[in-house]
């Protein structure tokens, strides 16, 4: 009676411990890629960073904050808010511009289209929206800003996937408030059940101007399965693109 006590007992521990267990996080950041996954019902994440931009020699833009709530409002689709607090300096000889500011607030929602297959990868819609004059007078869009793109996630094996996005934006800027197209290719490898690392070619093809190309490259570590640490550094291909920017961030899984 006893063993079967204590084997019933250990069945049920055992079946506890299998439905505690949670799938990787995922997070939208540190690439300029947005990934295909969507928040589970009633999930939560923060994500959130630093970056600072090299421009050219005399300009700086800092994003000293950045940070994006996901929550999961039903099945296959995520609600989205996102807050920055921004800098822009720049060094000219009859005085130096220092501007400081909260950006645009942004609204938005990711639907998730197709479960990912051997045959097919994970596909998600994603719009976000800018609210006009949100922002302080630096940074804010006098109009409603928009980006929508497709996103694709698709597994090649254990240690490796490939992400891709297909989109286009109104930035909402008075006298820029043309479609700026914008694309990126990712290569994501898992080098440790807690580092994974990715290369990122994208860029930005603008209905007005020249177009704008970077290539970056980062690293997550795992701290929990629920806080995720990153890092990531690029390079500008384009001679309209930053010289190199840098970025680390912040993710928290809500259980």
């Amino acid at each position: 009676m006893r063993k079967v006590f204590i084997l019933t007992l250990f069945v049920m521990l055992s079946g506890i411990l299998i439905a505690q267990e949670k799938d990787p996080m995922v997070t939208d950041r540190p690439g300029a890629a947005e990934s295909a996954s969507v928040i589970p019902i009633r999930g939560f994440q923060i994500e959130s960073g630093f970056a600072f931009e090299k421009v050219s020699s005399d300009i700086d833009n800092v994003t000293f904050n950045s940070t994006l709530l996901r929550y999961g409002l039903v099945e296959n689709i995520e609600l989205r808010l996102g807050l920055q607090y921004l800098g822009y300096y720049q060094s000219l000889d009859g005085g130096d511009i220092d501007e400081t500011g909260f950006g645009p607030l942004t609204l938005g929602a990711k639907f998730l289209l197709l479960e990912e297959s051997e045959r097919n990868p994970q596909l998600a819609l994603l719009s976000t929206f800018s609210v006009p004059k949100s922002g302080a007078s630096a940074f804010e869009n006098e109009n409603l800003g928009a980006d929508i793109r497709l996103n694709a996630d698709y597994t090649v094996n254990d240690a490796m996937s490939l992400e891709g996005n297909l989109g286009v934006a109104w930035s909402g800027i008075e006298g820029q408030d043309y479609a700026v197209w914008m694309y990126a290719a990712v290569i994501g490898l898992t080098l440790s059940d807690q580092i994974g690392a990715y290369a990122e070619l994208y860029g930005y093809l603008p209905g007005e101007g020249k177009n704008d190309h970077r290539w970056d490259g980062g690293l997550t570590y795992a701290v929990t399965e629920d806080l995720q640490l990153d890092f990531s550094t690029g390079i500008g291909l384009s001679k309209v693109s930053p010289d190199f920017f840098i970025s680390l961030g912040l993710s928290i899984r809500m259980p």
